[in-house]
């Protein structure tokens, strides 16, 4: 069922795998078994990718709810039995996966007081209510951290930084390309998250407007999603992007720019937090 979700979200199984550590091929058989298991084909599957049926749909959703249900529920076993570490939940999904945080967490070892539990969400229909929630179904997640409207509304740890690069549909003539300069994309249009959105990418936005005016800039209505990448592929135009996210979708390659972007990602958790969980976000703090 979890394959099953990240498939849909991901809207291709090779997407699908890089987010759950596992191959394609395995990915596929997953799927596979638990159409024949339920008798129901759950998913439409073309060469640009897969999407769910009606009765897929039907299935995703219960899914959700079948998963939050389970994680409400172990959590509120192991705070009963308080005989284990404290559990952390960590959000994770395609384009804010929780890969980084989880090799610092490792490095911590045996000397954490906590265990990790990876929650899955979706970046789309599900982020404005995750990042408002948190500490409720998901403690904390990892991901872009310079939203000025995120900092209004929860704690934000920054741990690192994110390369800027640009993806480039794979159909399009620069995709062969070892790395683009300002020339390469005069004539193009580039999608950025909406003006107010990072003040990073307000300044890329600044830059372009008074020295690269022959480059167009497309808006994002909100954060980037996948439904943002296959945006950008059916219209073959260009994305700002992030290193993180150089294998999220098939139909793009993402290529270095000749610029110095990059963009701070952090640990996003509530404004008031449990006392474990600041405890969590001490210690990374204390091993970063």
């Amino acid at each position: 069922m979890q394959t099953f979700q990240a498939v849909v979200e991901a809207g291709s199984f090779s997407a699908a795998s890089d987010g759950l550590f596992i191959s394609a091929v395995s990915v596929k058989k997953h799927v596979d078994s638990l159409e024949a298991e339920t008798g129901v084909r759950l998913l439409d599957r073309t060469n640009r990718g897969v999407s769910p049926t009606d009765a897929g749909k039907v299935l995703f959703e219960a899914a959700k709810r079948m998963e939050q249900l389970s994680d409400a529920a172990l959590h509120e076993m192991r705070s009963l039995a308080g005989t284990h570490k404290p559990m952390i939940r960590v959000g994770t999904s395609l384009l804010r996966p929780c890969s980084r945080l989880l090799e610092i967490w490792s490095r911590m070892g045996s000397e954490s007081d906590f265990g990790i539990e990876v929650v899955s969400f979706d970046d789309g229909s599900e982020l404005d209510e995750v990042v408002g929630r948190l500490g409720s179904r998901i403690d904390c997640f990892l991901g872009p951290c310079d939203a000025p409207a995120w900092h209004e509304v929860c704690n934000v740890l920054k741990l690192g930084f994110y390369d800027c690069k640009i993806a480039v549909p794979r159909h399009h003539p620069l995709a062969g390309k070892a790395s683009l300069n300002w020339d390469d994309l005069e004539g193009q249009s580039l999608m950025l998250v909406k003006e107010g959105s990072s003040p990073v990418l307000d300044s890329l936005r600044r830059e372009i407007k008074d020295h690269h005016p022959k480059v167009s800039i497309v808006d994002t209505p909100s954060f980037y999603s996948i439904e943002t990448f296959n945006e950008c592929e059916r219209r073959s135009i260009l994305m700002e992007t992030l290193d993180a996210w150089d294998n999220v979708h098939p139909g793009f390659v993402s290529l270095p720019m000749e610029w110095a972007y990059i963009v701070p990602f952090g640990l996003l958790y509530s404004k008031n937090p449990t006392p474990e969980m600041s405890r969590f976000a001490a210690e990374l703090m204390g091993s970063h």
